[in-house]
């Protein structure tokens, strides 16, 4: 297989079981409890234990970027070449579609919803940025130290993001338009994705600057 084909299905894989891990555990914990409190610590402890999972199983794979700004960081800082970028964000947003497509089913919601779910306010833009801003300097920071490491880190950050930034740290423009799609626990506004896409792109160019600086 050649590379290139072989980061597509690694990342629209990996991607597909994001989403699913993120929206059917959300819609799971939607289903079980009324208290929001317990809901988000049920999706944060499957989503923080679905990235260790998938960053540790797909890294030899296709890198298990999972995130095109994380593949657009790694562009920016010349670890990945023009065509592979061009690769990664289609995989990444199909395998995202496809993953929230696929948890409303399996809870039986439509396979397409909008998300009724408003997540506005300059509060929520800002602390998008700094998750961003933290997700991707976390990954350049610890990529010498391999996939295991990466993965854990990964994994935690995400896992505390969802409670200490308003936003619930998406970090992650594929996600966030996957998750207009599902009037859930995880859903967000189609109105307020692409506010929540600018402060990730904000959040990894400052995150891309520092790097630059900082890790060679």
């Amino acid at each position: 297989m050649k590379n290139n084909n072989k980061i597509f299905l690694g990342e629209f894989i990996a991607s597909c079981f994001l989403v699913m891990v993120i929206v059917g555990s959300g819609i799971m914990a939607e289903n079980l409890t009324n208290d929001n409190a317990v809901r988000l610590l049920a999706n944060t402890i499957a989503t923080g234990a679905g990235l260790f999972v998938l960053i540790t199983a797909f890294a030899n794979i296709s890198g298990a970027h999972l995130n095109p700004f994380v593949s657009l960081s790694m562009y920016l800082t010349k670890r990945i070449k023009g065509k592979e970028l061009l690769t990664f964000i289609p995989a990444q947003i199909l395998g995202c579609l496809l993953g929230v497509m696929l948890a409303n089913v399996f809870f039986e919601h439509s396979i397409i919803e909008l998300s009724a779910k408003n997540r506005d306010g300059f509060h929520i833009f800002l602390s998008e940025i700094v998750a961003t801003f933290g997700l991707i300097f976390i990954i350049f920071a610890t990529l010498k130290d391999g996939k295991i490491t990466v993965a854990a880190c990964v994994a935690t950050y995400i896992s505390a993001g969802y409670w200490f930034t308003s936003s619930t740290s998406f970090a992650n423009p594929a996600v966030a338009i996957a998750r207009t799609f599902t009037d859930s626990f995880t859903g967000i506004n189609y109105l307020n994705t692409p506010t929540y896409i600018f402060a990730e792109l904000l959040g990894a160019v400052v995150a891309v600057y520092i790097i630059k600086r900082l890790i060679k």
